[in-house]
């Protein structure tokens, strides 16, 4: 595992310059686009459709027109720009200066670059930030990169106003056999160290969550149906999209049977809470 933030910069920054050559038409999205590469079983987005339909659900199902929302060590900011479509205010936030690049071509060609502000900078050190800035934090495979380079658990917290919420989508790494697989499909496809995926998102930061949020709600998803990943790049073919509904089908009645099993889950959605401050005993409205 490394713990060399350039090193992982630079990883992504390879990674993403491909896209830059993309025509910008390409690159707009909004939520009927962002729902239909759910959808599309040639999409690499089909894998974890499960996973980013009950975030995006969880994500809009307070309206966001208005809000001051950060997303996250975006990556290429898909999720902030959808954000910027529906009416919020978004800070994109990426340690890559690539990917900020390729999130604000993503802005402009959605038409959504005035609502759209980019940093570039550690998801480890959030200094640059206010305290309560935001309404609303975004996470989507995000923390697990952050973990390695400090806890972003308190500064996150620090970030949202009363009443803000932090959306957090994982994977989750309580489950040995999960854990062995992935480190075997990742040794098999000879993934490098600077992309950074040597720390998992786990039980014990959810009990962080608590001690910093007055509101957790967690939603683990996926316990038989992680064998998805061995069948990547394969789902535009009938069977397989046909077993991997019946995993999922059976994955919501073990888990529905069995609560303790969701703990072994491969995903999970996280939505935690700061309260609003309680209103004053007796207050009340005085008009002149």
């Amino acid at each position: 595992m490394i713990v060399d933030r350039q090193a992982e910069a630079a990883f992504y920054d390879r990674h993403y310059e491909q896209f830059l050559r993309l025509p910008e038409e390409s690159l707009r999205t909004n939520l009927a686009i962002f729902r239909a590469q759910l959808d599309d079983p040639r999409s690499p987005w089909y894998e974890r459709r499960r996973l980013y339909s009950k975030a995006l659900q969880r994500l809009l199902e307070q309206p966001v027109a208005g809000v001051e929302a950060l997303d996250y060590a975006c990556g290429p900011g898909d999720w902030g720009i959808l954000l910027a479509t529906q009416g919020a205010k978004v800070t994109l936030l990426d340690l890559s200066p690539v990917a900020i690049e390729l999130a604000l071509r993503k802005a402009r060609a959605s038409g959504v670059v005035d609502r759209v502000r980019a940093v570039v900078g550690e998801g480890s050190d959030l200094r640059c930030f206010p305290p309560a800035s935001f309404d609303l934090i975004f996470a989507c495979a995000a923390i697990h990169h952050v973990l390695k380079y400090g806890d972003p658990i308190p500064q996150l917290a620090r970030l949202l106003r009363p009443g803000g919420r932090l959306v957090i989508v994982e994977t989750l790494g309580d489950n040995p056999l999960l854990n062995l697989g992935r480190w075997l499909i990742a040794r098999w496809a000879g993934q490098p160290q600077d992309q950074g995926e040597g720390e998992i998102f786990r039980q014990r930061h959810i009990k962080q969550l608590r001690r910093h949020f007055e509101v957790v709600d967690v939603e683990p998803l996926n316990l038989l149906a992680m064998v998805k990943r061995l069948f990547r790049g394969r789902f535009h073919y009938r069977p397989v999209r046909r077993l991997l509904r019946w995993l999922e089908q059976t994955d919501e009645w073990l888990l529905r049977c069995i609560p303790g099993l969701r703990r072994y889950c491969g995903e999970v959605v996280v939505v935690a809470r700061r309260r609003l401050p309680a209103e004053p005993a007796g207050a009340c409205l005085h008009t002149t």
